[in-house]
């Protein structure tokens, strides 16, 4: 996984806590245990951007820069569109 500017991301810290500590009380009580068992399910939500490339170039105006430094988990396809 990408290493962010200032640290991990609020996901990659939350499932470093979560993880031991289902697999250490998963045998205390079985809602517990559903949720140790369903811990392929925890991926975090990915968007996609799709745009042209005069919309992404646009730097400060279409807020893709914005987007980039949020350290949000995006997956951007820039198409080339001229002609």
């Amino acid at each position: 996984d990408l290493l962010l500017p200032r640290g991990r991301s609020i996901y990659h810290q939350i499932m470093e806590k979560l993880v031991p500590l289902l697999e250490k009380e998963k045998d205390s009580h079985a809602k517990i245990k559903n949720l140790y068992e369903l811990e392929d399910m925890f991926g975090r939500s990915s968007f996609w951007i799709v745009g042209g490339d005069g919309w992404a170039y646009d730097i400060g105006y279409g807020g893709l820069d914005h987007v980039i430094a949020s350290e949000e988990h995006v997956n951007i396809l820039v198409l080339d569109t001229e002609m």
